[in-house]
């Protein structure tokens, strides 16, 4: 399938506004629609170099970025995330339409995918080794993922941890949201980082979003073996502290994370019972993403 590049831009645009447009992230396929020209270009500069079809086909996921109303394309412009002719969100600003589709889908999946575990977690592997960073909004844990992301790790994912029957992590390999400060830490720490539009004023903040490195697209159909738990929380005057944690303790923090347990029923207590037997959980409490780094590389190699 071919990838979505720049130079398709002109005919991706034309294939978006006439509903013909498939983006493929993963196990998923999105048909995407938009009349809305900044989010056209929004969804070239992010998803370039994902596979993508401009002829129609099969979906998983009907999702349009449309005008709240028709007298909105011109008056107040908002956006709203429609999913098979279904708003669930309020509508925003349509600088934020980008913002708006990454976390609607990230609704989507979470609520209609249960064929995975789904966990709030972000998913890096090295040299192997599958690693769930799984904490709650604020604790820093996108801003960690950006850093191994562009440091030679594989991304599966920034938001969603799929766990499979077979306790498999699969990907979901998308651009990492950073919020505020984190916009800024990482332009300094990498500057050859290309991020995409901000959208400013939301209501999480500021927000941009870093895309995805081409070699973890490439790899977006190959599972990883869990083999790591992290909870990392970062905060500015943090003594670095790395420390195990029971499987029980793991497992219940993860419950409280997780998008469809309760669905699950058996199946998911199951799943989650054999992920906290297989991987080692810690605790990570951080103030240098250097440190933060080197301790995780350090854990990976070790189990390598």
């Amino acid at each position: 399938m071919p990838r979505l590049e720049e130079h398709l831009a002109p005919r991706v645009r034309s294939a978006v506004v006439n509903g013909s447009f498939r983006l493929e992230i993963g196990q998923f396929s999105i048909k995407i629609t938009s009349a809305i020209p900044e989010f056209a270009d929004a969804l070239i500069r992010l998803y370039a170099g994902y596979p993508a079809s401009v002829e129609g086909g099969a979906y998983d996921f009907d999702i349009a970025i449309s005008p709240a109303s028709f007298f909105r394309q011109w008056a107040r412009r908002n956006a709203s995330f429609v999913l098979s002719g279904e708003a669930p969100f309020l509508p925003m600003h349509v600088n934020h339409a980008h913002a708006l589709f990454e976390w609607g889908l990230n609704w989507t999946i979470g609520s209609y995918a249960h064929q995975y575990l789904i966990l709030h977690s972000a998913v890096m592997e090295k040299h192997g080794c599958g690693v769930l960073l799984s904490a709650t909004s604020g604790s820093g844990k996108s801003t960690l993922a950006a850093e191994l992301a562009l440091s030679g790790w594989r991304l599966l994912s920034d938001e969603l941890a799929l766990v499979d029957q077979k306790i498999r992590l699969v990907p979901c390999t998308r651009p990492v949201s950073l919020k505020n400060q984190s916009i800024d830490i990482v332009r300094e720490r990498h500057p050859e980082a290309l991020l995409g539009p901000v959208a400013a004023d939301t209501h999480k903040g500021t927000i941009a979003h870093l895309p995805a490195p081409k070699t973890s697209i490439s790899r977006s159909l190959d599972t990883a073996l869990p083999k790591l738990i992290v909870f990392p929380k970062w905060s500015a005057d943090a003594r670095f502290r790395l420390e195990p944690l029971g499987s029980g303790q793991a497992a219940m923090r993860l419950i409280d994370q997780s998008f469809n347990y309760p669905i699950l029923g058996r199946q998911g207590f199951e799943r989650l019972v054999e992920l906290v037997h297989t991987s080692e959980a810690w605790e990570m409490d951080y103030s240098s993403l250097d440190d933060a780094r080197a301790a995780l590389e350090q854990l990976v190699v070790e189990r390598a």
